[in-house]
């Protein structure tokens, strides 16, 4: 007789689940010890928490920080490249950056140059889960554009 299709979605359930727990529970430090994160090593996405993190004074501030301190790659320039970088990093709970994850770019120069913002980026408003500070993931897109874009080359030379 034919297994019902919810006894193999359980069988699978229960697999998967079993699994986990091993995993979690073979992890052991040098003297034996659990290696899991504690709860309150949680790193939270932006919609799990009561409040997202802050930039110290907001999206305007973070935009002078970029303009004042980002340096455009020479090679870069002269070449005409203009990109984004998207990253991912964590806040801490005490608004440092941590944890860089570069999802999208599309040349080195420009990664290494986000990465040293990061570094030098002071430390933001942390976010808030039940009134309390904890660690949250950030992603944040990078633009980096020379004055006159070929958009703006073909408006003001077209029109």
């Amino acid at each position: 007789m034919k297994a019902p299709l919810s006894y193999w979605i359980g069988t699978l359930l229960g697999l998967l689940l079993s699994a986990n727990l091993f995993a979690q529970q073979g992890a052991t430090g040098a003297k034996g010890e659990a290696t899991v994160p504690a709860a309150q090593d949680t790193v939270y996405s932006q919609v799990q928490v009561d409040r997202r993190a802050i930039y110290p004074g907001g999206t305007s501030a973070w935009e002078a920080f970029f303009a004042k301190n980002h340096k455009y790659p020479e090679v870069a320039k002269a070449s005409g490249l203009q990109t984004t970088v998207v990253v991912r990093f964590v806040i801490q709970k005490d608004g440092s950056v941590t944890d860089p994850e570069i999802i999208c770019s599309s040349h080195p120069l420009f990664t290494e140059e986000v990465l040293r913002l990061l570094k030098i980026m002071p430390k933001w408003k942390p976010a808030l889960k039940r009134g309390k500070p904890c660690a949250s993931y950030y992603k944040l897109p990078f633009i980096f554009q020379l004055k006159e874009t070929p958009v703006d080359w073909g408006m003001k030379h077209w029109n």
